[in-house]
């Protein structure tokens, strides 16, 4: 037996300027690829506890991350295991909290069980930020920021040299924990 360490809670926290209904249909979208996900989309049967879902880029071609929900409760919280498919690193647990506040919304991102010194480590807490820092331009102007808008412009001009560890056929909806 191994024993990991796990670091602290991560928590990445914003105010949107929109109601809670708003932030909410635009987190769980599951139709068309979100630039705050890195123009990933969920793949998932249904967004219910239990389901396995994928977060699908580059035309269906590429998985970037699996898990399963774990907790479903609309408007206010989305719970999933997470697990990065260019990475051995072991699932974590990823928390989207969503609460009204006077005048919009207060949105969460917690990452939880990540392994000190992991390559997620840094990863997870870096992509919590581009999160929540591009979910709020996104629903507060109708686009990313210039940064994200950058950086996903030199992900496209990179799919062709994505490893092939994240190819979706390595990475079938039922392989999805």
């Amino acid at each position: 037996m191994t024993d990991k360490k796990y670091a602290e809670k991560q928590v990445f926290r914003v105010f949107i300027n929109a109601p809670v209904e708003t932030v909410w249909s635009e987190l769980v979208n599951t139709t068309k690829p979100r630039p705050f996900f890195w123009n990933a989309t969920w793949d998932t049967p249904a967004m219910a506890v239990g389901s396995p879902f994928r977060m699908v880029s580059g035309g269906g071609k590429m998985v970037a991350a699996i898990g399963k929900i774990l907790e479903f409760e609309p408007p206010h919280k989305l719970v999933h295991s997470f697990q990065l498919t260019a990475s051995e690193d072991v699932p974590s647990t990823v928390t989207y909290t969503l609460k009204e506040v006077d005048g919009g919304t207060e949105f969460s991102v917690i990452n939880e069980n990540v392994i000190v010194g992991s390559k997620a480590e840094k990863s997870k807490a870096q992509g919590a930020d581009f999160i929540t820092k591009n979910l709020k331009a996104y629903i507060e102007t109708g686009k990313v920021t210039f940064s994200a808008r950058l950086m996903l412009a030199i992900f496209s001009l990179m799919a062709p040299i994505t490893p092939k560890t994240m190819s979706a056929e390595n990475w079938p909806l039922d392989k999805a924990e």
